[in-house]
């Protein structure tokens, strides 16, 4: 019975160390450092982060940033359980897949990169930066 227990008590621990948060992990904005660049993560616009394997959230202060971190990732064998950018317009967390794109110098992104994400077509057709910038697709056309 004894042996039972322990037993018991060692599955619930494996059960609870298998479990990875796949959710957007907080930024510290003005505190966190990107993932690539070293910079400060200051503008939420632009913000973006990965989900390592282990559970790591890997953040960015550019969307650009974390996509050449990504490639670089995909070449070592590395693949993010799950990926996110920030809503231009809202701050909000979007799942990068569900993400629309919107490149234009007028953006003014941290490294330079000028891509914004947007929660839907209509709000990235309806940003001031649509007229003289180029819709870029989903996220798996960036990310080649």
């Amino acid at each position: 019975m004894k042996y039972l227990l322990i037993l018991l008590v060692v599955l619930g621990f494996a059960a609870c160390r298998d479990r990875i948060d796949t959710g957007p992990h907080a930024v510290h904005y003005g505190e966190d450092v990107c993932e690539r660049c070293r910079m400060i993560i200051s503008d939420k616009r632009f913000a973006a982060q990965f989900i390592t394997g282990n559970g790591e959230a890997k953040k960015y202060d550019d969307i650009g940033c974390m996509i050449d971190d990504m490639k670089d990732a995909e070449k070592r064998g590395e693949k993010p359980l799950a990926v996110y950018v920030n809503d231009y317009n809202t701050g909000e967390w979007l799942d990068a897949g569900k993400a629309f794109y919107l490149g234009n110098g007028e953006l003014k992104s941290p490294m330079g990169y000028n891509i914004a994400a947007f929660g839907s077509g209509e709000a990235m057709n309806a940003s001031p930066f649509h007229k003289n910038g180029k819709a870029l697709g989903g996220f798996g056309g960036l990310i080649k």
